[in-house]
């Protein structure tokens, strides 16, 4: 039978890691410490690495895009006109002539182009753009919802 020397181990007891921005830095288990005959956890904080940083960054935009995905409401031009018209009074002709109001010859065209695709989505540069001029963008969360039950 082989023995055990168990005199080298001793229990350790375990401490909250310390407050840190996760962001930055993260907590690093170090030497334990005897304290009144018993021994405790210790922890320090260290900067993250260029790569750690690097992939908090990566993993804190991915989760940002996955937020604005999860709250994009994507309705038809049909189901965009009438609740602009149900909910404001508006018709497409002020839409068309707030896009014709565009000063910037390319910002123009690329509404245009967003106004004439199919379906309309509530984060897009061109709604965020038309509601403005139409004095609406406080209102388009109850527009987009109403629109989604046409």
């Amino acid at each position: 039978m082989m023995a055990h020397n168990l005199e080298c181990y001793a229990l350790v007891e375990p401490s909250d890691m310390p407050a840190h921005n996760a962001d930055t830095h993260k907590p690093v288990e170090i030497e334990p410490v005897e304290i009144d005959d018993v021994w405790r956890q210790q922890w320090s904080v260290v900067p993250l690495s260029a790569e750690e940083l690097q992939a908090v960054a990566a993993a804190k935009a991915r989760s940002e895009q996955e937020a604005r995905d999860a709250a994009r409401v994507r309705v038809t031009k049909r189901q965009a006109l009438l609740a602009l018209f149900d909910l404001k009074g508006i018709k497409e002709d002020a839409i068309l002539a707030a896009i014709d109001a565009i000063p910037d010859h390319d910002a123009r065209y690329r509404a245009l182009v967003d106004w004439r695709a199919e379906s309309i989505e509530n984060d897009s540069q061109t709604v965020l753009q038309l509601a403005d001029a139409l004095g609406i963008s406080a209102d388009l969360p109850g527009l987009f919802a109403y629109a989604k039950t046409l």
